[in-house]
């Protein structure tokens, strides 16, 4: 009954699915602690339902056969393929065991500089905010008060200044950080919450796609020319060193075409010798010549098998 509905859906507005439609699916963090589920955080349980739920209802490919059959015209119905975007540790230790174990395929992609330091700048804001001493009820940036008396107000001031602070440039990305953690007197806790690169050595030998995610996860649009381009360099070469081959694929940080990337980063992915570069935008890939750089993605939160087939069958249309 299921699948017959999916078809339904798919097919609405004229067939979709069937004329060389691809679904990409998008995640970030998968943990067995409901305790630290953060938005674009999934429970172990829940990703393992929905791989499960992928491989019963529609055609799962690794995304080198999904990009090459698209670019031959050649999609079966259905198809789906996974990637994984920053590179944390909860992507070896979950997400690749789980996907090992139902015999599933999915590209990483990973931003170089959690490779280096063990965690990402948004990591800083929430160490810093998560440890500051108790008896500091506020902290101030640009002569804006923000609570954290309680642990409610601190999840909701790292929320906040994360989502502040992201569009910025890196210069004043880490000078804000700095702010920050010279009110708490906190640095980042020597701590590593990331990818070791033997995990991804390991995670590649086993069938998993690597792709690259800028070095240190800025918003490009923010960013002067060279300085973007170097990033986008810099994680392909440091991700191609650890694997030995060559990396193909890239998603941009943030990833919404023309507020996070333009048309210019899209030319610097291309001299860098990318096969196919990924959005955040919400939708399908049906037109590989005109889209290979910006495709868009998806991303699945529901927590039964009916809502989450449905809403990605719907997906087909977009």
């Amino acid at each position: 009954m299921l699948t017959k509905l999916v078809d339904y859906y798919s097919r609405i507005g004229g067939n979709k699915y069937e004329d060389n439609a691809l679904n990409v699916l998008t995640y970030h963090r998968v943990t067995d602690d409901k305790d630290l589920l953060r938005p674009l955080h999934l429970t172990t349980e829940l990703f393992s339902k929905q791989v499960l739920w992928l491989k019963r209802n529609f055609v799962v490919l690794s995304l080198p056969e999904a990009i090459e059959l698209s670019e031959r015209n050649k999609l079966p119905p259905k198809a789906v393929t996974i990637t994984v975007d920053d590179g944390y540790r909860d992507s070896y230790d979950f997400i690749y065991n789980i996907l090992k174990d139902q015999g599933v395929s999915a590209c990483f992609f990973i931003a170089t500089e959690g490779l280096e330091k063990g965690f990402l700048w948004e990591d800083e804001i929430a160490s810093v905010v998560f440890n500051a001493p108790n008896q500091l009820a506020t902290i101030t940036l640009d002569n804006k008060l923000y609570n954290i008396d309680t642990y409610r107000t601190r999840q909701s001031t790292v929320a906040e200044l994360t989502e502040r602070i992201k569009y910025k440039s890196l210069i004043e990305r880490n000078r804000e950080i700095s702010f920050l953690q010279k009110q708490t007197n906190l640095e980042q806790e020597n701590q590593n919450i990331f990818l070791l690169p033997e995990y991804i050595k390991e995670m590649h030998l086993g069938g998993m796609t690597i792709g690259a995610h800028t070095h240190r996860h800025p918003i490009l649009s923010l960013e002067e020319d060279d300085d973007a381009f170097v990033e986008i360099q810099k994680s392909k070469l440091i991700l191609e060193k650890i694997i030995q081959e060559k990396v193909e694929y890239f998603a941009f940080p943030n990833g919404l075409y023309r507020k996070d990337f333009g048309d210019k980063h899209i030319e610097m992915v291309k001299k860098l010798g990318f096969k196919a570069a990924f959005s955040t935008n919400w939708g399908t890939l049906t037109n590989f010549s005109n889209d290979r750089f910006k495709i868009k993605r998806f991303t699945p939160w529901d927590e039964t098998e009916l809502k989450f087939c449905l809403r990605l069958a719907l997906n087909y249309r977009k």
